[in-house]
């Protein structure tokens, strides 16, 4: 299961905007008990997206718990810097509200869709109905 990485507050970290980053770092220093902080929000936004990859049929899930699926990570982080920038009291731009938006958009379809992640497995799309149906006549 190549396709499964682990994904953690570290990972989030490493991702943070510049912005967002230096922000955190004096948010941390002003309040020293919400060290542990991030690392929460990424445990419970990775449960979210496992529940939600455990009910694609189409998926098979690692049975490791601090793994995550590569193409649900960029969402997750997402997901993960919202609520650290709204906990810490940052406005929240356009493009970061669209972006979670769009984040919160991808995990619905999880729990709904039997979409196929792996690429070895994927489907091609088709244009072919699959059903006969008899040649209609106008006239």
């Amino acid at each position: 299961m190549a396709d499964w990485i682990g994904f953690s507050g570290g990972i989030v970290l490493a991702a943070l905007p510049s912005d967002v980053r230096t922000a955190y770092d004096a948010w941390l220093t002003a309040n020293p008990g919400k060290a542990g902080r991030l690392e929460t929000i990424a445990g419970q936004v990775l449960s979210d997206f496992r529940s939600g990859l455990s009910a694609n049929p189409n998926v098979a899930v690692d049975p490791d718990p601090a793994l995550l699926h590569v193409r649900c990570v960029p969402h997750a982080q997402t997901v993960v810097v919202y609520h650290l920038t709204l906990e810490m009291g940052l406005p929240i731009n356009t493009s970061a509200q669209t972006a979670f938006n769009n984040a919160q958009v991808y995990l619905r379809r999880l729990y709904t869709s039997d979409e196929v992640l792996d690429a070895e497995v994927s489907r091609t799309p088709s244009y072919v109905t699959g059903v006969e149906r008899p040649e209609r006549m106008i006239g």
